[in-house]
């Protein structure tokens, strides 16, 4: 009996309230924030499509919108999602390169000259991984890195072919059919993958890549067809002789800086550099011609004993071993000895 008196006084009370000012400056309040939370979700809904479509420095394509408002994970940058369906970030690659319209990279891979690219090693790579990142074998990364080890370390810097093969530095007198013959490979391949290639050619010292080309065993095949003169030449050097034919027929031979190097046959001294330039690797070097028509090359060296014009007996001394130019090795002091239009009578490998 006492809730009727009750709920009477309360309703009394409401009346007596809608008629005073404090009642419609709490309604005015009320109103204000709703119409400011509808204008906020909206905003948040736009700003939520928007992100989808657009990178830090640009529009991305609506495929890679797809992708992210699914919220999938494929790579390593991070777009904030405020999907409702996906509260978390999402991470977005396109493979090697940027994600499309965006200002930093995804990848320490950044491009070399004449088409090949530079790496930089990140944690956890090893060289496996990265030959699988970039569809090619381990042979192809240890042609384009002499000197390279098993062991990589984060932050070392790898260069990187567009595909299975070699890089190959360009010498005097090479041209695209030598080439191509030479490593068992087309033209037309080279062309592919060097659109410069005339350029590449005509100038000593740059790199070409020569696709599906091996290393060393196009050496060996084509020395096949070599004439064998047998004893016509004399080793030039008393070191050790690694015995393993590579580039040009050539072998090489260790021993200290500064020990002596022979004329394997005798001749003439044609060509001779003892400036310490880089002369497409061979840095210092003698060559010679002998009477048969072959000639024999001595790099690396140096000193030079002899001159351009010099006619020399064989096992007459005409350089020091050096380690000028392309050499490697402990020390890097070595000779290599290159037989032109022969065997090499010292390759054993």
């Amino acid at each position: 009996m006492l809730i009727k008196p009750f709920l009477s006084d309360i309703a009394l009370s409401f009346k007596g309230f809608l008629k005073t000012t404090n009642c419609w400056s709490l309604i005015f309040a009320v109103a204000v924030l709703l119409v400011n939370s509808f204008f906020i979700n909206q905003n948040n809904y736009k700003y939520s499509k928007n992100e989808f479509n657009r990178g830090f420095g640009g529009p991305i394509s609506s495929s890679v919108a797809s992708v992210v408002s699914a919220g999938a994970v494929v790579g390593s940058v991070v777009i904030p999602s405020h999907n409702s369906e996906f509260n978390s970030k999402v991470f977005v690659s396109l493979g090697d390169s940027a994600v499309i319209g965006y200002s930093s990279p995804v990848t320490n891979l950044t491009p070399a000259r004449n088409g090949l690219k530079k790496y930089k090693v990140k944690s956890g790579d090893t060289l496996s991984s990265i030959a699988a990142q970039f569809s090619i074998d381990l042979e192809t990364i240890r042609s384009a890195n002499p000197g390279l080890r098993s062991a990589i370390n984060p932050g070392d810097n790898l260069i990187i072919l567009p595909v299975i093969g070699i890089s190959y530095e360009i010498k005097i007198g090479d041209s695209l059919e030598l080439i191509a013959a030479r490593y068992n490979i087309t033209a037309e391949a080279i062309r592919k993958y060097n659109p410069d290639y005339q350029a590449l050619f005509d100038s000593p010292g740059e790199i070409v890549i020569l696709p599906y080309a091996k290393g060393k065993s196009n050496y060996l095949s084509s020395s096949k067809n070599l004439p064998d003169l047998k004893t016509y030449f004399a080793l030039p050097a008393r070191g050790w002789n690694w015995g393993e034919l590579h580039e040009y027929n050539a072998v090489d031979i260790a021993d200290s800086c500064g020990k002596s190097i022979y004329a394997s046959a005798e001749g003439v001294a044609i060509e001779e550099s003892s400036d310490g330039f880089w002369n497409s690797g061979y840095g210092n070097f003698v060559l010679m011609e002998h009477p048969n028509g072959t000639k024999t090359r001595y790099a690396h060296t140096l000193k030079n004993l002899v001159r351009v014009g010099d006619y020399i007996s064989q096992g007459a001394e005409i350089s020091l071993i050096g380690n000028t130019g392309n050499s490697h090795g402990p020390s890097g002091c070595h000779l290599h000895f290159e037989v032109i239009g022969a065997k090499n009578p010292f390759a054993v490998k």
